[in-house]
């Protein structure tokens, strides 16, 4: 099982940056994989990791003090993504997609 999630920080660099890390500090003990900027597909074991992280990056979001959007997929099962990527990526996303 695995969400999608992407986010848009409305700032400039290093406040930027600095927002951008604790989001990414959220799905720390979860295996993600991030083809573009602001995209990651993580790879999740339940519905209640999925309430986990959308919580933290919440809690994070209200702090920023700034505006920050982001968006999280359901949780899905399998699926196949196509784009065009660098080889090498699709292995990465693919693990963490496949059920």
């Amino acid at each position: 099982m695995h969400i999608v999630i992407s986010w848009d920080i409305k700032t400039g660099k290093p406040k930027w940056d600095e927002i951008d890390e604790a989001l990414k500090k959220c799905l720390d003990g979860y295996s993600w994989v991030r083809p573009l900027t602001t995209f990651y597909v993580i790879k999740i074991g339940s519905e209640s990791d999925r309430t986990l992280i959308r919580d933290r990056l919440t809690r994070v979001a209200q702090g920023a003090g700034l505006t920050v959007h982001i968006v999280i997929s359901p949780s899905m099962a399998g699926g196949r993504y196509d784009g065009f990527l660098p080889s090498d990526t699709w292995a990465k996303l693919n693990e963490r997609s496949d059920p």
